[in-house]
């Protein structure tokens, strides 16, 4: 692996006990007032840029320092400022999302969604244009300026050659907008992040992926240390993520801001790195130990970019939140790196034990007695359990202390649970595997296949996941004992690569001490992410994890929020505190312990009742008496399906909501596919259908084969709907394990799953004659693009299966080889002894169109899930009343903004339009009045006809109330309308949206206005 440099430029970059009241304070003013105590000093202020500051960067020798505008613009100061820049016209009024300087010359290029790159000669003025297909998000030059990266909207990352103008090297890199793209300083590396949630490292020359690094929000900025050890991420949802290079792990999550981030950088000599949100801060970050130093306040704003320190003096630029300045700081490097920060920080590391068995193993009994609870006999567990096994705070060696967790997560065995596992079987630190110690015939049911989820789990993870301890438990021993030797025991042992076995029994206590033991002994701490956070931040979170284990069952953010205030008085007044708490919720889901839902502003704090309602919907669909493997939507909205009364949520209004939250993640995961018929719309499970295909498992037509290794059903099931959902495939019919698809480009495929051994299957393809060469080489492509991403990494092999096109005798693989070994091309039939088999592979398709295809099949199939998850989350905010937005506008214009609003609800998005939101014989201003507190922000649309709706005194009334409570005002031109209107002064402060253009998507802006996240294009 390459060693990683700085970029020259604004890179785009638990103690289980209650604090007491006296202990909490939030920032005090001093880290804002008075930043010189903590060794930064303004020296100096760059004005004059037009529009609200981008990027900004110093050149590589420090004496000029760039700024790019949300207008367009490009502005040059020379390093003593006090005067006003040069600017940079080029790019028209498009956002420039990209700023880099040459490592050797006075050249700066510039990324703008424009669909351009420009390289300015700072010494002429003049520059030279790169043209291409998409809007360009970010640029950077090699180490020795001969070759220029560029990140597009697309996802595509090219490699220019500026001299010529030629492009070297494409590929999509990612599946939505590259943000952030670096060099490693030998060349040899790129670094983007992603919209995608991915940082993706990939070799210069040929841009193949070498590793992909994962968080779970958008990724705006990756910044590389000095050292080029570490590689830090800009997030979305608020944090700050910082993996070892060379390892690929993650090492440290920084938490503190409450808005999403928009710029991280590491100082040149590595021992800071900086970050700016959209809160409007910039943080300073000690990187010996993580410790947040100084606070830097209204900066950074809105948008994307924002700092970058100077190459070799202790400075650094910070651009001015909503304004087109640059403050310039200075830093007394000695002072911050002996600081005691206030209030200190926070470090805890989490580690996750996973209980998995089958059912009636012993489990829960288990993990009561390791959590430190009294045995009770248990039934068997429907859903999870998550208890605490452990919580101590320790010394590190670097002096500071750390809190450690660890959480036990009881996971249920019944085999209809088996799809609904692999969500959660990510970052575990320790496995203890329970099987049946009393059968005499198979006492070893489902280790294999747990050992194998476990394994497929950690690939999906790649190789940055969390080193994994697996341990063989036999339960309830003091029934008997256990029923098979020991050689057995050390030969499973051997064979699946376990650490070690115990003979439990949770009633008598037996071994239980050991094996608590060896979990504790078994978590390589280490290797664990740390978490480094505030006191505040520290004491919400544990007041969010009490309130769960006290049964808390489903609730608003706002009551939530206000429990939290009344619990702690002492922080209440705090003009971040809402934010720092709404911060906090999204860092508990993250770890899985509660889950926010997508309407209502609800808050899960049990996530594990969506274990137990999306099984049953799953035994539901297995179950259909036709063997059809489905459960229509109307009745799982209804909980029309068998479930334990015991495990029902009794208020019918808070299950209704569980029921449409559970549908929602069945269809985000792609374990189900919707589909619309006669009698509405129905849930498809693939991996559920029973109904056996005729001629199976004898299908004709077959024509290749993969084995592989991995959780065989979830696998199956993913392919099936993505398939279902790909631009170029149609589902034509389902059987047990059998799915056939009619191709766009002709013919018929399909896909023949047959399980081998437990956790072990062969996916045949099979295709009719009309099927083309082209259409053959797509399909088989993205079942093995598919294979490679969700199978264990190494198990998936390829074979081609060699039929007789007469009689359909397949030929035995054995008798092939010896065929090909003697130099025969081919083989009559061995059966009909008519047909002429030819032995050789068919001509592969063109490489490149293939992967074209299997681009955009991915795309096709990440839009219908999101359009048919989008469809579910606007019944639970129809439900919960919650609407996202007022659309305002006039009568005149009112087939326009219904066109909008019905595209805005296939998002997700759900619109309160007065046609549709108000009972007649009532007047809408009074109903909207009602309304008012729960809208989260309002559209103005300014059409082609009359004047503007705020005319009216008794709208502008409405709207001046959503500016009153910051609830976003977005101004929409429409189509038609001349000109660019003039706005009223409450409406000129916000972002105006323009339907009447291209570029940026004009719909997506709209979106994001509205919900805050960025949306792709379309």
């Amino acid at each position: 692996m390459g060693v990683l440099r700085p970029k020259r430029r604004a890179v785009k970059s638990a103690d289980t006990s209650r604090l007491p009241d006296n202990s909490l304070h939030a920032e005090p003013p001093s880290w804002d007032s008075s930043l010189e105590l903590y060794g930064m000093t303004k020296m100096q202020s760059f004005k004059g840029l037009p529009g609200e500051a981008f990027y900004v960067g110093w050149s590589p020798d420090g004496t000029m320092l760039a700024a790019t505008s949300a207008h367009g613009g490009v502005a040059v100061w020379p390093e003593t400022g006090g005067q006003s820049p040069r600017l940079l016209r080029g790019h028209g009024d498009e956002n420039i999302l990209g700023l880099v300087w040459h490592p050797t010359r006075p050249v700066l290029a510039t990324a703008g969604i424009d669909h351009t790159v420009r390289l300015w000669d700072i010494d002429t003025g003049t520059s030279q244009i790169l043209a291409l297909d998409q809007s360009a998000y970010d640029v950077d030059w090699s180490p020795d300026g001969r070759w220029l990266a560029v990140a597009d909207g697309a996802g595509d990352l090219g490699v220019w050659d500026p001299e010529t103008g030629a492009l070297l090297a494409a590929d999509r890199v990612h599946q939505q907008e590259a943000y952030s793209v670096c060099w490693s300083l030998d060349g040899q590396l790129l670094i983007t992040g992603s919209l995608d949630k991915t940082v993706s490292i990939q070799n210069s020359e040929n841009l193949r992926i070498i590793r992909r690094l994962t968080m779970n929000d958008d990724i705006v900025s990756v910044a590389l240390s000095p050292d080029g050890n570490s590689i830090a991420a800009a997030s979305g949802n608020h944090t700050t993520c910082v993996w070892d290079t060379h390892t690929g792990r993650e090492r440290v999550v920084l938490e503190g801001h409450t808005g999403a981030l928009a710029c991280v950088q590491f100082s040149p000599d590595g021992e800071f790195l900086a970050s700016g949100a959209n809160d409007g801060t910039a943080r300073l970050w000690r990187r010996h130990d993580w410790e947040c130093v100084a606070v830097v306040p209204n900066v950074i704003g809105a948008g994307v970019g924002g700092l970058a320190f100077h190459p070799y003096r202790p400075l650094i630029a910070i651009k001015r939140k909503d304004a087109g300045e640059v403050d310039c700081w200075q830093l007394d490097y000695d002072k911050l790196l002996g600081v005691s920060a206030r209030p200190k920080s926070r470090r805890y590391v989490n580690a996750k034990v996973v209980l998995l068995g089958d059912t009636g193993v012993g489990k829960s009994g288990l993990g009561l007695v390791l959590s430190g609870q009294a045995y009770q006999p248990t039934d068997s567990t429907h859903g999870r359990n998550v208890w605490t096994f452990d919580a101590q705070e320790v010394e590190t060696p670097g002096g500071s202390s750390q809190t450690r967790e660890v959480l036990l997560w009881d996971l249920a065995g019944q085999p209809g649970y088996r799809l609904i596992h692999q969500l959660h079987l990510n970052e575990v630190a320790v496995a203890l595997i329970v099987f049946d110690s009393r059968s005499e015939t198979d006492p070893f049911s489902g280790v294999r296949h747990w050992v194998r989820a476990l394994a497929q789990a950690r690939e999906i993870e790649g190789n940055v996941h969390v080193p994994l301890r697996a341990y063989l438990v036999a339960a309830r021993a003091d029934r008997g004992g256990v029923a098979v030797t020991q050689e057995r025991v050390q030969r499973m042992l051997g064979d699946l690569g376990l650490d070690g076995f115990f003979e439990t029994s949770a009633k008598e206590g037996w071994q239980v001490s050991d094996l608590a033991q060896a979990i504790r002994t078994g978590i390589d701490w280490d290797a664990l992410p740390m978490v480094s956070s505030s006191e505040l931040f520290d004491s919400i979170k544990q007041f969010l994890l009490e309130e769960k284990e006290q049964g808390r069952l489903l609730s608003t953010a706002d009551d939530l929020f206000r429990a939290y205030e009344r619990a702690q008085p002492a922080v209440v007044g705090d003009a971040d505190l809402r934010a720092s708490f709404e911060t906090c919720i999204g860092r508990v889901e993250s770890r899985g312990l509660i889950r926010r839902l997508h309407f209502g502003g609800l808050v899960l704090l049990q996530p594990e009742l969506l274990d137990a309602y999306a099984s049953a919907m799953v035994q539901a669909a297995k179950e259909e008496p036709d063997g059809l493997g489905f459960i229509s939507e109307e009745a799982a909205l209804r909980a029309d399906f068998r479930l334990a009364q015991s495990e029902r949520v009794k208020d019918g209004a808070q299950e209704k909501l569980l029921l449409i939250a559970t549908v929602e993640e069945l269809l985000r995961h792609e374990i189900a596919l919707k589909e619309m018929t006669d009698r509405g719309a129905d849930l498809v499970f693939p991996s559920q259908f029973t109904r056996e295909r005729p001629d199976a498992p004898d299908i004709p037509g077959k024509q290749a084969a993969f084995t592989f290794e991995g959780p065989l059903n979830n696998i199956y099931a993913t392919l099936a709907v993505r398939l279902s959902h790909s631009v170029l495939f149609k589902r034509e019919a389902m059987w047990q394990n059998v799915a056939s698809y009619t191709a766009t480009g002709g013919g018929h495929c399909g896909i023949h799953l047959r399980e081998l051994d437990e956790g072990s299957g062969e996916l045949a393809l099979f295709y009719d004659g009309s099927a083309t060469a082209a259409v053959r080489s797509q399909f088989e492509a993205y079942v093995a693009d598919h294979l490679q991403l969700r199978a264990i990494a190494g198990t998936v092999t390829r074979r081609t299966i060699r039929a007789c096109a007469d009689c359909g005798y397949v030929l035995p693989e054995d008798l092939v080889q010896r065929r090909l070994g003697r130099g025969a091309a081919t083989i009559r039939c061995p059966a009909c002894d008519e047909a002429v088999i030819s032995l050789l592979d068919e001509e592969p398709a063109a490489p490149t169109a293939t992967k074209i295809a299997v681009a955009e099949m991915n795309r096709s199939a990440d839009a219908r899930r999101d359009r048919n998850v989008a469809a579910t989350q606007l019944k639970g905010k129809i439900e919960a009343n919650d609407y996202d937005v007022f659309l305002c506008h006039n009568s005149s214009d009112k087939e326009q903004v219904k066109a909008i609003a019905k595209r805005l609800m296939e998002r997700g998005v759900l619109p309160w339009l007065d046609e549709w939101d108000v009972r007649p014989g009532t007047r809408w201003q009074d109903e909207l009045a009602r309304q008012l507190k729960s809208i989260k922000s309002a559209a103005v649309f300014i059409g082609p006809k009359g004047s503007g709706p705020w005319q009216d005194l008794e709208i502008q009334k409405l709207l001046q109330q959503f500016a009153k409570h910051k609830r976003p005002i977005i101004p929409v031109i429409l189509e038609g309308r001349k000109g660019r209107p003039q706005l009223p002064g409450f409406l000129g402060l916000w972002h105006v949206v323009d339907m009447r253009q291209a570029e940026p998507d004009p719909f997506a802006q709209l979106v994001w206005g509205i919900t805050g996240e960025r949306q792709p294009a379309g």
